[in-house]
């Protein structure tokens, strides 16, 4: 995989990853579970900022930013579209701040908490299982090199030059340009 391919990978695995622990998170917290296209317009949404972000080498902190981006954006995302299900509980996403004027969307504590504890668990799953695949392939690649066992090489068969000129001989077969082709002559056409 070229450097580009890997850090597409590894965008597209963090926000998507963060998108579903997000979900998780959300609905463990008290907060409804969300539609199934709900978390995936999200997932797809923060796949590209995830891309943009992890760079070419691996680094805790750009996983944990995408993966806060991917918290907050699944959090806003359901909060913004909380009306559309009157069933689901949803007053942990409407806080009225001083004066009671405009309420905002942000979580109240137990779904703070229970988003930043994913988010941890998140950046932690991830920045560790790609340094665990990595020193998986490392260790594959090794073995593989000390298990090589070198064949010793195919016989090649010896060329055998032709003892006798060649002769060239009258064609079986006369080709001509004349085409026979058309319907047996036996057959009569009949309008």
């Amino acid at each position: 995989m070229t450097p580009r391919h890997v850090r597409a990978l590894r965008g597209t695995a963090a926000a998507w990853v963060a998108t579903v622990v997000a979900a998780t998170a959300h609905t463990l917290a008290g907060g409804g579970a969300p539609a199934p296209s709900l978390v995936a317009a999200v997932g797809i949404l923060a796949a590209p900022f995830g891309v943009a972000v992890v760079g070419r080498r691996l680094s805790a902190w750009r996983i944990g930013a995408v993966v806060l981006a991917g918290q907050a954006l699944f959090h806003l995302a359901f909060a913004i579209t909380a009306g559309a299900d009157p069933t689901a509980p949803h007053s942990h996403h409407t806080m009225v701040l001083a004066g009671g004027i405009t309420p905002v969307a942000l979580p109240d504590a137990p779904m703070l908490f229970a988003h930043a504890l994913a988010a941890l668990a998140t950046v932690a799953g991830l920045y560790g299982g790609e340094r665990m695949l990595r020193a998986l392939g490392r260790g594959i690649r090794s073995v593989l090199a000390r298990a090589r066992v070198v064949l010793p090489a195919p016989p090649v068969p010896a060329l055998v030059a032709p003892d006798r000129e060649r002769t060239i001989r009258p064609a079986r077969a006369v080709l001509s340009g004349l085409s026979r082709r058309g319907p047996p002559a036996f057959v009569t056409a009949t309008h």
